[in-house]
């Protein structure tokens, strides 16, 4: 019997959390210092060593953009998760979410991806403030479509 997408959230609240707590405290904190960041990922490993992915493009000029990076830790996750022993995926990204019937706004997006199926994207929306930094709105999360696909097709 193949569960929901609903029905497998719900029963992996936990791997979710685990997966999207450190993107999103890492993207924060890389927010709040530099006012910006790129790409960056976590593996999610049965045995709990867990890890963060990043990369670098040797592209000569000492920058990177977001455009680069993210292929390359697309592949990184997707290298990490065939060796075996991975249960689920994320990527966070700075990117302008639209919630249905809000205008566009920025947020830190965490694109998870479990090897049961579950592919949810989780948006954290967030204003520059006018001092002092940056403010979080309240987070939410909707179905999405798999963007590394470490484990082929459901």
């Amino acid at each position: 019997m193949h569960k929901t997408q609903a029905e497998l959230y719900d029963a992996l609240r936990d791997d979710v959390a685990a997966v999207a707590d450190p993107l999103f405290d890492l993207s924060k904190t890389l927010l709040q210092k530099h006012g910006n960041f790129l790409p960056h990922g976590l593996v999610l490993r049965d045995e709990g060593k867990d890890t963060m992915v990043g990369a670098v493009e040797n592209n000569g000029t000492g920058t990177s953009t977001s455009t680069q990076i993210l292929p390359l830790v697309h592949a990184g996750l997707r290298q990490q998760a065939q060796k075996g022993g991975v249960r689920a995926i994320g990527v966070a990204e700075n990117v302008t979410a639209t919630r249905e019937g809000d205008p566009p706004t920025a947020a830190v997006k965490v694109l998870l991806e479990h090897r049961t199926g579950l592919c949810v994207a989780l948006y954290f929306p967030f204003r520059k403030r006018f001092l002092f930094g940056y403010e979080f709105g309240k987070p939410f999360t909707v179905p999405a479509q798999p963007e590394v696909n470490p484990w082929g097709a459901p």
